[in-house]
């Protein structure tokens, strides 16, 4: 990989630096994963998750920040091969190298012009004809405005909006413009910064991307010892990702789930939905009002294929026994 790292800092208008490197499109489909962060400026450690839960749970999502060195590392572009809802085939969007991270939007954060953005840009890949490349934030001014309003080293900037107030004899009308910046190289992620909104802007609202490592719970799945063979360990040590739907996951890393002795479940058919839950039922979704007159005596079971693990970003430890009527 070629290039040259040049840090910039710009108060309104500033140099202008053209940093190229190659870089090369990986045709993935969005994750379409994320979670809606309060946009603080504090980052999170591996060792400090899941102190952080409000009264309902909910993890703040900085938590799960990585360092500029790390997001650095990360940093791609993707393109995808069809049309959805989020975007255009062949359009290059921002994405993480690794499964184990995502990235994640967090819209219009205002941002004061008075005095300077305070921010430093780094180009990560550019030097394309099109003006495609890879471009984030490597630091920012001390009490500046982009860390008052919560911008991170490690941030890309996806695109730019600026509100106009205009006056029609009594009338005030605001209107808005917005220019795109996602994936872009220095060039474009600067004109989209500090030429594009004009001389009148007082603020500028960015959405931004910020990469965050995948919240996981740690998972012990016990099968029934009737259904284990000699020699084999009735007891399996998985990994899921928080938010995953439960069955679904316990059948992609491989356990069985086999239970004739038990019904059928009224929602997916299987008559191994029924689990039990021995630790870390508050890293589970709410159970309804279905599950719930369902399982009045026996309230630690829930049924799997309605079950997400890690529900609201939560990370810990969670022990299920499986297959229950054979135990």
């Amino acid at each position: 990989m070629k290039g040259t790292s040049l840090y910039i800092h710009f108060l309104l208008a500033t140099e202008l630096v053209l940093l190229c490197q190659s870089f090369s499109f990986v045709n993935r489909s969005p994750t379409g994963r994320g979670f809606p962060p309060p946009c603080g400026n504090s980052r999170g450690s591996s060792s400090s998750i899941a102190a952080a839960a409000t009264g309902s749970d909910v993890v703040d999502a900085n938590l799960y920040n990585v360092p500029l060195e790390r997001a650095v590392e990360l940093w791609t572009a993707s393109v995808q091969e069809s049309n959805n809802a989020d975007r255009m085939a062949g359009v290059p969007y921002l994405d993480s190298k690794s499964k184990d991270y995502f990235v994640d939007d967090i819209p219009s954060v205002e941002v004061s012009r008075a005095g300077g953005l305070g921010m430093e840009l780094l180009e990560l890949a550019g030097g394309r004809d099109d003006g495609i490349g890879i471009t984030i934030v490597s630091a920012v001014t001390e009490g500046g405005n982009a860390e008052a309003a919560g911008i991170l080293p490690g941030d890309s900037v996806a695109s730019v909006t600026v509100y106009e107030t205009e006056t029609n004899g009594l009338a005030e009308e605001t209107r808005s413009r917005a220019r795109d910046c996602e994936a872009r190289d220095f060039d474009g992620t600067m004109d989209a910064l500090a030429n594009f909104p004009g001389d009148d802007a007082s603020a500028l609202f960015l959405d931004v991307k910020r990469m965050r490592r995948w919240p996981k719970v740690t998972v012990q799945v016990s099968y029934p010892p009737s259904q284990c063979a000699e020699g084999f360990d009735p007891v399996k040590n998985l990994e899921f990702f928080a938010g995953e739907n439960l069955k679904r996951a316990l059948q992609n890393r491989g356990i069985v789930l086999d239970d004739p002795g038990n019904p059928r479940c009224d929602y997916c058919g299987s008559n191994a939905c029924y689990v039990s839950v021995v630790k870390g039922k508050q890293l589970l979704n709410p159970i309804g009002k279905t599950e719930e007159k369902l399982f009045q005596r026996n309230p630690n079971c829930r049924l799997s294929c309605k079950t997400t693990v890690g529900y609201n970003m939560q990370e810990g430890d969670l022990k299920l026994k499986v297959n229950l009527s054979q135990w």
